[in-house]
């Protein structure tokens, strides 16, 4: 597992709601990390998703790492590269490591139909 270099941008345009955009994020975010990290092989670890946050901001994520890690490698890579992104509540953003890659937007940014819909989290 390779982490560095690492790339990463950001929006400069902040969410509407930004603790429940982040809330969110982060909840979509390790969804589909568990899902790249466990249910995929030698060929292919990815996870497209999406969730609506409650201000019907839709968020769209798609996480990805290199076949060759193992899943716990693969989950380790994936935290690691959006610990460097999270909680910035920027409506997108992008983090590349060697071994994975995290992007989100609030468009729909792959042909891919979703492989996951996360329920908004509650009102607060």
């Amino acid at each position: 597992m390779e982490t560095s270099p690492l790339f990463y941008t950001l929006e400069f345009v902040n969410a509407t709601n930004v603790d429940q955009f982040n809330q969110v994020l982060d909840n979509l975010v390790s969804n589909l990390t568990g899902i790249a990290a466990a249910s995929g092989d030698s060929r292919r670890k990815y996870a497209a998703g999406n969730s609506t946050a409650p201000n019907l901001e839709t968020i769209y994520v798609v996480v990805q790492c290199t076949p060759d890690l193992s899943q716990q490698d693969c989950n380790r890579c994936l935290v690691e590269a959006f610990s460097r992104i999270t909680s910035s509540g920027k409506i997108s953003g992008r983090v590349a490591t060697p071994s994975c890659n995290i992007r989100y937007e609030n468009y729909r940014f792959y042909n891919e139909p979703s492989t996951t819909t996360v329920a908004p989290a509650p009102s607060l």
